[in-house]
């Protein structure tokens, strides 16, 4: 082709065409102008092909983590519900004096208890490492910054508050007022207790019973804010089906 087209220019030139021969120089240029713009517009093309297989990557691995995360959340939330009634009966024996007994062993451990956040977020570090603008929806971008950002940095900072709270107050309590059972490798959490070295003394000690109460309410927002992170769980979750369609 290129051949072709130097003969051309060489025909012109003997004949001493002038400006037929600049004619068609100006419209061998054009031919090369529109040929690069065909060019980088095929690359420009396949560029763009090759980041949304990945953003659709990404999201999937987004959409992943966000079942796991669920299947989590519900299950601290149970153990969460479960620390409240705990509260609740040692509040309430303590409150009513009704005297200590072997079942309230249990719950005197599992007040001090709360879980930590077990979450996976593999999908959203990989987009910010990608970059954000690599997801093309604005409503579905801003979606996954609220819930990373906000919901589940809410839930850390309540796992957080959790921790100092327990290393602070309430572990030096419960090693004053109770004496730890003997317990043996493997033993189910249940069967673990402890009991107070003077009943009677812990019925009166307010401290524990007003750090029970404030728990109590700490315990009831951890509940909270996982069942709203399971909500935009799913919102987003659906936002991501819709997005890969």
């Amino acid at each position: 082709m290129i051949k072709f087209f130097r003969k051309i220019r060489q025909s012109l030139l003997i004949e001493n065409k002038l400006s037929r021969y600049l004619l068609y120089a100006i419209g061998e240029i054009v031919l090369v102008v529109i040929g690069i713009l065909i060019a980088l517009q095929v690359n420009n093309w396949n560029e763009g092909r090759k980041e949304l297989a990945k953003s659709h990557e990404i999201l999937r691995e987004i959409a992943e983590n966000l079942e796991y995360n669920n299947a989590q959340f519900l299950q601290e939330i149970n153990e969460e519900e479960a620390v409240v009634k705990s509260i609740d009966i040692v509040l309430e024996n303590l409150k009513m004096k009704k005297g200590y007994h072997d079942s309230l062993g249990f719950h005197f451990l599992n007040v001090a208890y709360w879980p930590g956040s077990l979450k996976k977020s593999s999908g959203y570090e990989s987009l910010k490492s990608q970059g954000l603008d690599i997801i093309k929806s604005t409503a579905l971008r801003k979606a996954i910054i609220d819930l990373y950002e906000g919901n589940y940095q809410e839930i850390a900072e309540t796992g957080r508050i959790s921790e100092d709270n327990v290393a602070n107050t309430m572990w030096p309590m419960v090693t004053a007022l109770f004496e730890t059972m003997p317990s043996v490798p493997h033993q189910a959490f249940e069967s673990l207790k402890i009991i107070p070295f003077d009943y009677n003394e812990l019925v009166n000690a307010q401290n524990y019973r007003g750090f029970l109460s404030w728990w109590r309410h700490s315990r009831v927002v951890s509940i909270e804010v996982r069942m709203t992170a399971i909500e935009q769980n799913n919102k987003l979750m659906a936002m991501i089906a819709e997005e890969l369609k």
